[in-house]
């Protein structure tokens, strides 16, 4: 939940900047950023997989903050496969240095390809 709140933070600061990873959106609303859970002060940091959430929440979380679902149902969408945008999805979480996990990006490129692409899977 920390790591989280910490990327909410770091995404409205660069929120505007970039739509579809590269073009720039006018009108960008940033979630607010959830009061994270006090630990132990010696306890090491917590670096899991948000294996609870769902694709939507994650792509929620990180990916709507840069640009909205138009990005994905527009007629020049430039994804072809899916191979092609599960790549697209790896370039934002690095573009935004999100650093997601493998498991969390595999979740946000099925959401994606489920309910706007459905791209056969390899």
């Amino acid at each position: 939940m920390k790591r989280l709140a910490l990327l909410a933070l770091a995404m409205g600061m660069v929120a505007g900047s970039l739509v579809g990873c590269g073009e720039t959106k006018t009108d960008t609303a940033v979630a607010p950023v959830a009061q994270e859970q006090k630990t132990a002060p010696n306890a090491p940091p917590q670096a899991t997989a948000n294996s609870e959430l769902s694709g939507q929440a994650i792509h929620d979380a990180n990916c709507i903050s840069c640009h909205d679902s138009g990005v994905y149902t527009r007629a020049d969408h430039k994804m072809q496969d899916y191979a092609m945008l599960s790549a697209q999805v790896r370039r934002c979480d690095a573009n935004l240095g999100a650093r997601l996990f493998d498991e969390d990006l595999d979740k946000v490129t099925d959401y994606l390809n489920d309910t706007y692409y459905h791209f056969a899977k390899p």
